[in-house]
């Protein structure tokens, strides 16, 4: 009697072995479908029909959302491979930017720049206040003081001895040069004051033009620029510089995104789309974006016989659906179900 029911034990995990072997072929037959693969069109077509009966609260908690961004927004740093890559990628987009002859309004062209320039001459409550701040923050006038000083002595260069000469010496011819040099800093620090004063006044002045004007200006500037090709643009920068770019740009994400203040933006803004669409259906979700079934079917057929077929050119394919599989075929479970199911029928 005992070697009978260890006989049908066998018996049961010999076929259940068999079944998983065939199933394993066959659902590999079917994944290597190059004409049709019904596997991958009848997944994809399921859980689109399906995904008008899910609402996206139901499958994503709003903590969960906040999570992935916490971690990937504001704990993820880039390995030294990936910033090494940022290197290399900003070298080529100079190499081709230098080497192009598309001019800049190819990529701005004139009705996006006069979109973007009476957008911001609407700002007049900000060009008041640019203009308010030009004319008493203290760190304005030291900036436009040291400009007049440098527009100053580019301009009298024929005066740098008489700046530069030592005084210090006794004599009648002395004191005389002493207070001609006494004289000349006195007039150019005059005249320094009243150029910082009359460079800020007119910064202010061009700020406050009425939007004709200053619209009239941005144009005939705009004239010129946008004729100009990125070779000729680029030119003026080194590849070295893009890369620093880029790399600062990186550098000052990582640095923004630990402020309190930025991080609950981020966050806001997630919560914000999670309250706007929790309960919107992920069909709604994908038609939202410009999705439809048909582009889901497109990128799947795009890329998965692709990644199937090298699996299966490595030898990896059989094993990842065994895995899938092989715990229903191994499970003692269906070992007893398919002896008593032989017992029953043999």
């Amino acid at each position: 009697m005992d070697g009978h029911q260890v006989s049908k034990q066998d018996l049961a995990q010999q076929f259940a072995q068999a079944l998983m072997l065939e199933q394993t072929r066959f659902i590999k037959k079917q994944l290597l479908a190059e004409q049709h693969n019904p596997y991958i069109e009848k997944f994809v077509h399921h859980i689109y029909t399906s995904s008008d009966q899910i609402l996206l609260k139901q499958i994503i908690q709003l903590e969960a959302l906040q999570d992935v961004v916490q971690k990937y927004a504001f704990e993820l740093n880039l390995g030294a491979e990936i910033l090494e890559f940022i290197g290399v990628v900003s070298q080529k987009i100079h190499h081709f930017a230098i080497n192009s002859h598309t001019q800049i309004n190819e990529l701005l062209s004139d009705e996006s720049f006069e979109l973007w320039m009476y957008k911001i001459l609407e700002l007049d409550q900000l060009r008041h206040y640019i203009h308010d701040n030009l004319q008493h923050n203290p760190q304005v006038k030291h900036v436009s003081l040291q400009l007049a000083n440098q527009i100053l002595e580019s301009n009298t260069p024929w005066l740098d001895h008489l700046r530069k000469l030592n005084t210090h010496q006794h004599g009648l011819g002395s004191k005389i040069l002493g207070f001609i040099q006494d004289q000349q800093q006195h007039i150019e620090l005059k005249l320094e004051q009243q150029l910082a004063q009359a460079l800020v006044k007119q910064l202010g002045h061009i700020i406050l033009l009425p939007n004709e004007e200053l619209a009239d200006i941005a144009l005939h500037l705009w004239e010129d620029v946008k004729q100009r090709s990125l070779k000729e643009t680029y030119s003026q920068f080194q590849a070295i510089d893009f890369e620093d770019f880029f790399i600062l740009v990186y550098e000052t994400w990582r640095q923004l995104r630990q402020s309190e203040y930025l991080q609950q933006v981020v966050l806001d803004v997630v919560a914000g789309f999670y309250n706007y669409f929790a309960n919107y259906n992920l069909q709604e979700l994908l038609q939202s974006v410009g999705l439809n079934e048909a582009d889901l079917h497109q990128e799947a057929r795009r890329f998965l016989p692709y990644t199937l077929q090298v699996l299966e050119q490595q030898g990896l394919l059989d094993g990842i659906i065994q895995e899938l599989i092989s715990p229903f075929y191994s499970s003692e479970t269906t070992h007893q179900f398919i002896e008593q199911y032989l017992q029953e029928n043999l």
